[in-house]
């Protein structure tokens, strides 16, 4: 909950509403010059900018990102909270200096999501995204109440009615929203004037947001709710990311060459461990990490690019207005 809260208050904190990240309005005002100084720390974050309209998908983006930061940090203080007391077993723990751990331990996490908050775009929103779904991840293979679960396979950890599972669960349903969420940060059409360019950048916005609501899917509809459902969402995923790799190309012209191989290289892998997985060479375990692993990277790996591209008309933009000031 304090994640969640600092998360919020880091948005408001820069006056631009509750929208995920800095907004083309406030980046215009923002290239204006100040003609004083910031009188006192945080200054530079709360300038006299005024408010930007908020729509209603901005603040449910905001609120699932929120989510992921409180999720994330409630993970990791278990996770290292279990291997703490691993290493100090039969130790006796005073009040005293557990209340002030605790204390301290909500402070820095309070602060680091600030600051996260603060300075939100896409290349940081990359990271965290990965964060959240490793963390998720392990803390539910870590707790599951079956040990030999990966003899089944990778969906069997959403199966049962325990901790693990529930963390499982919504570790997908999460990582799936804000990967919708963020279909339409990463797929800006504005400004594109070229038609073939701006229906490609359409697909790829089309294809990440159906990504999304498929992978919250094999959340929502685990194998002991409906077969049918899971498998469904689970194959359409990785037959939507094929396409959108094929797509980007068309999008993202500017971008590096080895982005395209990478995604062509991670798509021929994909191939090649479901096949493994026909003939029995691989369990399915195998295969569905392999194949998640590669979807998650390459889609962190879109968003940095997409974040560097964004970044650098940016740049250039404020270094030719400082020039011309």
């Amino acid at each position: 909950m304090i994640a969640f809260l600092a998360y919020v208050a880091g948005r408001l904190w820069r006056r631009e509403g509750l929208t995920p990240f800095q907004t083309a309005g406030s980046r215009e005002n923002a290239r204006e010059p100040r003609s004083q100084a910031p009188s006192a720390p945080g200054s530079r974050y709360r300038s006299a900018l005024p408010v930007s309209s908020t729509a209603g998908v901005d603040i449910f983006d905001t609120f699932a990102i929120a989510l992921a930061h409180g999720i994330l940090a409630l993970l990791g203080w278990l996770v290292l909270g279990a291997v703490l007391a691993d290493g100090f077993q039969d130790a006796t723990v005073y009040f005293l200096s557990a209340t002030v751990l605790a204390g301290a331990a909500t402070g820095v996490t309070a602060y680091a999501v600030f600051l996260s908050a603060a300075g939100m775009d896409l290349m940081r929103l990359s990271t965290v995204l990965a964060a959240f779904a490793v963390v998720g991840i392990l803390a539910s293979m870590l707790s599951a109440p079956d040990p030999h679960w990966w003899m089944k396979h990778l969906s069997a950890l959403g199966m049962s009615q325990s901790v693990s599972s529930l963390t499982f669960n919504l570790t997908l349903i999460v990582t799936g929203v804000i990967v919708t969420a963020i279909a339409r940060y990463a797929t800006d059409a504005r400004g594109i004037a070229d038609p073939q360019r701006h229906s490609a950048v359409l697909r790829v916005r089309v294809g990440l947001i159906l990504i999304g609501v498929l992978l919250a899917c094999v959340g929502i509809f685990t194998l002991n709710i409906s077969i049918l459902l899971h498998n469904v969402s689970a194959v359409g995923m990785v037959v939507v990311f094929a396409l959108v790799v094929f797509w980007v190309r068309g999008a993202l012209p500017a971008a590096p060459q080895a982005f395209f191989v990478l995604g062509y290289v991670f798509f021929a892998t994909i191939v090649a461990v479901l096949v493994l997985f026909a003939v029995g060479y691989y369990v399915l375990t195998a295969a569905e990490l392999v194949a998640g692993v590669l979807v998650f990277g390459w889609l962190i790996v879109y968003l940095r690019v997409t974040g560097a591209a964004t970044a650098e008309p940016r740049t250039e933009q404020q270094n030719v207005h400082v020039v011309e000031g």
